[in-house]
């Protein structure tokens, strides 16, 4: 079962990781760990194309489903990411439903929207299976998930959730706060906002996603509905380097002083 698959037709909690180094060996390590997927950050991270459809490669390589968070709502970006074998697109900083209804657009073919067909891309295994094929498994696989991160957004929040097509809404905690003035995500107003917009999400169809800044909050979190979760993979590694030199440096700290002669 693919990714939208179990997003639209479970109640599962998935567990991804943004990844904003553009590394195919760091995206299969994600995958062999056993993360349900990755999103490929291109909107702060330092990809290019080939390094994008490298990771995607990887990810595929490894049996895990990878998303594309662009850096705009571009159509030659989405053209070519979908064409490299995204599972779907992540667009930030949506502030209204017609800025919904374009991410939708852009995502699928005719009659449903606008895309390109390459019948040599990634995407249409390099011309080996038929349009028909292609164009049929893109509609079933391809999501599309819009980033409410603003004043504006949460405003037309009811509009944003309505927009046909759209599968994934997620809660972007960090600009929120920014946009509301206050210190971070975990904010008494953000905290507050975050347990309005999830049922308004839920209540529409759609799947909340956020971006997991405290794990003591995961389960209420889950309890509220979200099922798209998120952690950088970045800081995880960051993490863990730190672990490995605190260990080392409280060893050291119980070695005996030798005095020099």
């Amino acid at each position: 079962m693919g990714l939208r698959d179990r997003l639209l037709t479970g109640n599962e909690a998935l567990f991804g990781a943004f990844l904003n180094l553009p590394s195919a060996a760091l995206t299969e390590m994600l995958g062999v760990a056993g993360f349900d997927f990755a999103i490929l950050d291109t909107e702060h991270g330092a990809f290019n194309l080939e390094r994008t459809e490298g990771c995607l490669r990887a990810a595929a390589a490894v049996g895990m489903p990878c998303m594309v968070r662009v850096g705009e709502l571009n159509p030659h970006v989405v053209q070519l990411v979908l064409d490299m074998g995204a599972d779907g697109i992540q667009v930030p900083g949506v502030e209204a439903s017609e800025e919904a209804t374009t991410a939708v657009t852009l995502c699928h073919f005719p009659p449903a929207g606008t895309r390109g067909y390459g019948s040599t891309t990634r995407a249409a295994r390099y011309g080996t299976v038929q349009r028909s094929r292609v164009i049929g498994e893109a509609e079933q696989r391809t999501i599309v998930c819009v980033q409410i991160e603003s004043r504006e957004g949460v405003a037309n929040l009811s509009e944003i959730v309505s927009t046909p097509g759209v599968d994934v809404v997620f809660i972007g905690t960090s600009d929120l706060s920014l946009s509301y003035g206050v210190a971070g995500p975990s904010h008494p107003d953000i905290v507050a906002l975050v347990e309005t917009m999830v049922p308004a999400i839920t209540r529409a169809g759609k799947v909340a996603g956020i971006f997991l800044t405290d794990w003591s909050q995961a389960q209420r979190l889950m309890d509220l509905g979200v099922r798209y979760f998120s952690v950088s993979a970045a800081l995880l590694v960051r993490d863990a380097f730190c672990q490995e030199v605190k260990k080392f440096s409280t060893l050291k700290e119980k070695q005996p002083t030798v005095e020099s002669r």
